[in-house]
C-alpha cells in the first residue's frame, strides 16, 4: 500500500531537523532528489551498462563481494545480505559497487548468550582495482538516524573517499532501518492514524510514554541502548564485513560515538574525523539557546573583523540586540505588517540545511541594520523574496558576466550553457531509466510478479477509504500497521483484504494472494514493513532520539538548567525562541528512566590521530565544541570552518579535500588553507555612505 503523504514530515541525513534535533543534520526531499541523480557525477559507459544488465540478470561473472556471501551464507552466521532500501544513487550497481544486509549484535552484553539484534548495512566499494585495506566507516547522526535508509546522500557526500577505500555506513541499536527491536507495535498500530496525519491531541510525550510502557511490559532492556553499546558493536559490523584496521568519520551524534569507540573500543581504530561536534561531557539539552546565540556572535565578529563592513555596521552585536528588543515591542514594521522576533533571526538560522544555496551571511549585517533604523529595506526584501534561499549561480547570472566579452566569445559561452543543459537531462534522463530498471527488476526478480501487482490493487481498493472516512481509515491503518511485525502468511493478508475491501476488488486481490508463492508472500510483507516505516518515521525520528537522550544525557539536564543558560547569553531574546521546544523535549524525557555510566561525562583520552571540524555557521553543534572534543585528545588538530552548516563536509569541499589526505597519512599536519580559502564578500547596502572597501 502506498504510504499516505504526511506534509509535516522531511526526509533526514544525518539525522533530523535542525531545531528539535540538536545533534543532527537535516535534508529535505528536494535535496534528496538532486543528490541520487546529479549530473556531475552521472557517467555510465557501455561497460557499466553492461554491468548493470549482468546485475539485474543475476550474479555476476566477477562478484567483488563473494567473500562477504560467502561469509553470509555460512550456517550460524551473524551477516545476511538483503536488497537495498530505496532509492539508489543513478550510477551505483546493486551487488557489484554496493551490497546491503544486517549484522547480529548482542541486544544486551550483560547477559551473554542471550537475544541478538540485527543492524542494517550498506557497503559502498571502492572505485580502485587496489583499493586499501582500511575502509572508512560512517557514523550517523541524531541519535536514531538512518544512514542505510539515505545511501544517495552518504554516496554523494562520501564520494572523494572511495577512490582508494570502501564507505561503510550502519544503522545503530534503535536507530533507523535497525529499530525494530524498539517498536512498540501495539502503540503504533492504536495510534497510526494520528501519526500519519498528526492529531494536535496526540502529542509525542503521550505516544512516547505509551511506547516506554508497552516495551517495559514486552522485557526490552531499554537501559541497554546507549553510546557505549554502540560503541562496542561498530567493531563486531566491522569484522563480520571482513575488515581489519579501519577508519571511523562520525558527523552529529555519530561524533559522540565515534569519541565513546576511541574510550572504549580502540583496538584497530587508524583513524577518527569528527565533524558537527557533540562530546558526552557537554551540557547538550542544556544548550537549547546557546546554539543560536553562538551563531549570532559568530557573525558580529566576522563583521568586525572586516574593514569595510564593520565602517558600514558598526557595533552590530549591540543594533541586533536592540532590533530584537524593538521587534518584542512590536516597533519593526516591514510590508505592513509587525516583525517578530523570530523574524529578526531568521537569516542566521536560515543558513543551516541548504547545500545547494549560495550561503547568505553576506547578507546578514544589513538585513539587522535596516530592520533597526525602520526606513528603507532593500536587503530586507532581497532576502525575504527569496525565501531566504539565494540560488547559486544561473544561465542568467552567467550571460550577465559574459557580456564584458566580445561577441565571438559570447557564443562560445552561450555553447557551454547549451551542453550543460544537455548534460543534466541526458543525466536525468538515464538515472530515471536506471530507476525503472531496478523497479522491474525488484518486482520480478526480488519481490516476484504478483507483488506489485497486489500492492497496486490494495491501494487503489483503500484510496477512496482512506481519504473519505476518517473511523474506517484509523481502522484500516490500525491492521495494516500491526502486520508489519507478523509471521508472513496467507490468511493475514487475507483477513485484512476481507476486512477493508468489497466487491470485485476484494475478488481480484483474494485470488493474487491465492496465487502468490512463498517468495511473493515474502515480498509483500517487505512492502509492508517498508512502507510502515516511512508513513510512522515522525514518531520513529523521535523516540529513537529520546532513548538515548532521555536516558544518557537529561539526568544532568532539566528545563531549570536551560534556563539558566539562556540567561548567559548575549542575546537573551534568542531564548525566548527554543522555550516551547526545550519544554517539550524535557516533558517526553520524564516517562524515560535515567541510565547513568562511568566515565560517560569525562572528556576521552586518547592517542588515536584526530581531525575535528566546526562549522562557523552551524546552530545544531556550535563550532566551540569541536574544540572542547579534543582537550584530553594528544594527537588531534581542529580547525573552524567558514560559510558551513552542521557537517562541513557537506558544504566546504576543502573538507572533503583534508579528510581524504588525513585518511591516507593520519600522521599528517594541517595549515589553515582550507578556512583561509573561504572568504565572504560582504553586501553594502545602497543606502550606506562611504564605506572602506
Amino acid at each position: 500500500m502506498r504510504r499516505m503523504p504526511h506534509p509535516g514530515v522531511r526526509r533526514t541525513l544525518v539525522g533530523r531537523s535542525n531545531a528539535a534535533r540538536p545533534e543532527s543534520t537535516e535534508l529535505d526531499v528536494r535535496e534528496e532528489e538532486w543528490l541520487s541523480c546529479d549530473g556531475e557525477s552521472f557517467n555510465m559507459d557501455h561497460a557499466q551498462i553492461l554491468g548493470l544488465i549482468a546485475a539485474l540478470s543475476g550474479t555476476p561473472e566477477v562478484d567483488p563481494f563473494a567473500l562477504l556471501r560467502a561469509a553470509a551464507a555460512k550456517p550460524g552466521t551473524v551477516v545476511s545480505v538483503e536488497a537495498c532500501p530505496r532509492p539508489l544513487p543513478a550510477n551505483e550497481i546493486e551487488g557489484v559497487s554496493l551490497l546491503c544486509g544486517r549484522v547480529k549484535v548482542p541486544e544486551d552484553r550483560s547477559k551473554p548468550g542471550g537475544k541478538s539484534i540485527p543492524l542494517a548495512f550498506a557497503v559502498l566499494k571502492a572505485t580502485s582495482r587496489f583499493p586499501e585495506a582500511d575502509p572508512v566507516i560512517y557514523l550517523q547522526g541524531g541519535p536514531g538516524g538512518s544512514a542505510v535508509a539515505q545511501i544517495p546522500l552518504i554516496e554523494r557526500i562520501f564520494r572523494p573517499w572511495r577512490d582508494r577505500r570502501d564507505v561503510v555506513m550502519f544503522d545503530q541499536r534503535s536507530a533507523g532501518l535497525s529499530g525494530l527491536s524498539t517498536s512498540c507495535t501495539n502503540m503504533l498500530a492504536t495510534n497510526a492514524y494520528d501519526i500519519v496525519r498528526p492529531d494536535p491531541a496526540t502529542t509525542l510525550p503521550t505516544l512516547a510514554r505509551q511506547c516506554v510502557a508497552e516495551l517495559e511490559k514486552e522485557g526490552v532492556p531499554l537501559a541497554a541502548y546507549n553510546t557505549t553499546q554502540n560503541a562496542l558493536d561498530v567493531p563486531l559490523v566491522v569484522k563480520a564485513l571482513g575488515y581489519g584496521d579501519y577508519n571511523l568519520y562520525g558527523i552529529s551524534y555519530g561524533t559522540k560515538l565515534a569519541l565513546e569507540v576511541m574510550r572504549v573500543a580502540p583496538q584497530g581504530v587508524r583513524s577518527v574525523i569528527i565533524d558537527g561536534v557533540a562530546p558526552s561531557w557537554i551540557n547538550l539539552y542544556n544548550a537549547f539557546a546557546l546554539k543560536n546565540d553562538e551563531a549570532v556572535q559568530i557573525v558580529v565578529d566576522q563583521c568586525a573583523a572586516d574593514r569595510a563592513c564593520n565602517e558600514a555596521y558598526p557595533d552590530l552585536g549591540r543594533i541586533f540586540n536592540e532590533a530584537l528588543d524593538k521587534a518584542a515591542k512590536g516597533d519593526i514594521v516591514f510590508q505592513g505588517q509587525k516583525m517578530p522576533v523570530e523574524a529578526v533571526a531568521v537569516p542566521i538560522i536560515s543558513r543551516n540545511g541548504k547545500y545547494d544555496s549560495a550561503p547568505i551571511t553576506r547578507f546578514i549585517p544589513a538585513f539587522i541594520y535596516e530592520l533597526w533604523r525602520g526606513k528603507e529595506m532593500p536587503t530586507v526584501e532581497l532576502l525575504t523574496a527569496a525565501k531566504f534561499d539565494v540560488p547559486k549561480p544561473d544561465d542568467a547570472a552567467v550571460l550577465m558576466a559574459a557580456r564584458k566579452l566580445d561577441a565571438g566569445q559570447q557564443a562560445l559561452i552561450q555553447q557551454l550553457l547549451d551542453n550543460v543543459a544537455i548534460t543534466a537531462r541526458a543525466a536525468s534522463g538515464s538515472a530515471r531509466a536506471i530507476t525503472a530498471l531496478r523497479d522491474a527488476n525488484e518486482s520480478v526478480r526480488s519481490l516476484g510478479p504478483l507483488v506489485s501487482l497486489f500492492d497496486q490493487e490494495l491501494s487503489g481498493a483503500l484510496r477512496e477509504v482512506l481519504r473519505a472516512d476518517k473511523s474506517k481509515a484509523q481502522a484500516v491503518l490500525a491492521d495494516y500497521t500491526a502486520m508489519q511485525t507478523a509471521r508472513p502468511g496467507k490468511e493475514i493478508l487475507q483477513a485484512f483484504v476481507d476486512k477493508h475491501t468489497e466487491g470485485a476488488a476484494k475478488s481480484r486481490l483474494s485470488s493474487l494472494i491465492a496465487g502468490m508463492t512463498e517468495k511473493e508472500l515474502q515480498g509483500s510483507f517487505t512492502i509492508i514493513r517498508r512502507d510502515s516505516l516511512k508513513s510512522l518515521m515522525s514518531f520513529f525520528n523521535q523516540f529513537f532520539l529520546d532513548v538515548y537522550a532521555c536516558q544518557e544525557d537529561v539526568p544532568r539536564s532539566s528545563f531549570e538548567g536551560y534556563r539558566a543558560t539562556v540567561a548567559t547569553l548575549k542575546y537573551p531574546r534568542i531564548g525566548a525562541l527554543t522555550d516551547e521546544l526545550a519544554k517539550g523535549f524535557f516533558e517526553a524525557c520524564a516517562h524515560f528512566g535515567p541510565q547513568p555510566r562511568d566515565n560517560w561525562h569525562v572528556p576521552v583520552q586518547s592517542d588515536i590521530p584526530t581531525l575535528s571540524f566546526g562549522s562557523l555557521f552551524d546552530i545544531q553543534t556550535p563550532p566551540s565544541w569541536a574544540k572542547a572534543a579534543i582537550e584530553k585528545l594528544s594527537n588531534a588538530q581542529a580547525f573552524m570552518i567558514p560559510e558551513a552548516g552542521h557537517g562541513a563536509l557537506i558544504y566546504q569541499p576543502c573538507v572533503g579535500e583534508m579528510g581524504v589526505a588525513f585518511i591516507d597519512n593520519p600522521k599528517r599536519r594541517f595549515d589553515n588553507a582550507c578556512a583561509a580559502s573561504i572568504t565572504i564578500d560582504w553586501h553594502i547596502a545602497p543606502w550606506v555612505t562611504s564605506p572602506a572597501r
